[in-house]
């Protein structure tokens, strides 16, 4: 997958939209009192169908770094991502733009490039009884190659459970189910914490197993720590400035991420970014 011009257009478009958007409806929602919420003689005004919604979201992030590995290196990575989503169900497109991929297969300079494209299907209900929050999915994975091997693709079923009590704990399970038997757990934990009016500081982590039969491999795999804060700019725009640390959790796990690193030394990452949220 190579990044032609007209795409790169496409995800300039799509930023700019992001930031001009929620500032042009702003504009000409918000009275010049400077107060969002309704009065009762004009109330607020629904933007999508009842029962649909839509999210748009791009993050610029100093690092790619999934499930413990390193996927890109000293380069601005932009994940632009579109969310449509019906009475449970959520369909969602998301990128991976390296604006300066470096590296390329032998004898190729490095350059922007479009590494990954993923297709995302969930359905989430709750059962209430047991404030017990459910999410079953699938994922599809197209990749351009990270360590430069050929393209390649994936696709995994998934199924997350969340508890609402304190510090959300959630389990997640996911199976690759088309390249080999590979099965990676993971269990969260977060908390929000009100700063400042509708301000809040965000904080979680997670630790995770990981195996994969054909790697032989089964052992505790990555953690990570993050926190963000997240800073509405109306009832449908937030910014988000967020940090993450990423670390193996056993000595199996280290030689993993090391040898799958760009230069074959690194399993740590601190990273972080700052993240541009539009919800309808």
């Amino acid at each position: 997958m190579r990044t032609s011009s007209r795409l790169s257009v496409g995800i300039a478009l799509f930023v700019l939209g992001m930031i001009w958007v929620p500032f042009s409806h702003a504009q000409n929602t918000i009275p010049d009192n400077a107060t969002d919420q309704a009065t009762p003689d004009k109330p607020t005004e629904r933007v999508m169908p009842e029962g649909l919604t839509a999210n748009l979201n791009v993050s610029f992030y100093s690092q790619y770094v999934w499930r413990g590995l390193e996927l890109s290196k000293d380069s601005l990575v932009i994940f632009p991502t579109a969310t449509i989503g019906y009475k449970g169900f959520a369909l969602n497109l998301w990128v991976d733009l390296d604006t300066d991929f470096n590296n390329p297969p032998p004898g190729k300079d490095s350059e922007a490039k479009l590494q990954e494209t993923d297709l995302t299907l969930t359905y989430n209900n709750t059962i209430s009884p047991l404030k017990l929050d459910y999410t079953l999915g699938w994922i599809y994975y197209d990749t351009d190659g990270f360590y430069g091997d050929s393209p390649t693709h994936n696709q995994e079923l998934f199924a997350n459970l969340a508890l609402d009590l304190p510090l959300n704990p959630t389990v997640g399970v996911y199976s690759e189910i088309e390249t080999g038997s590979a099965w990676y757990t993971s269990f969260n934990l977060s908390h929000s914490f009100n700063v400042y009016k509708d301000w809040s500081l965000d904080v979680g982590g997670w630790v995770s197993y990981l195996y994969n039969k054909a790697e032989d491999f089964s052992a505790f795999h990555d953690g990570n720590l993050w926190t963000g804060l997240t800073i509405p700019l109306n009832s449908y725009f937030s910014v988000t400035p967020k940090i993450q640390y990423s670390f193996p959790l056993s000595s199996d796990s280290d030689d993993r991420l090391k040898a799958n690193s760009f230069n074959g030394n690194d399993a740590q990452f601190l990273y972080g970014g700052i993240i541009f949220d539009l919800t309808f």
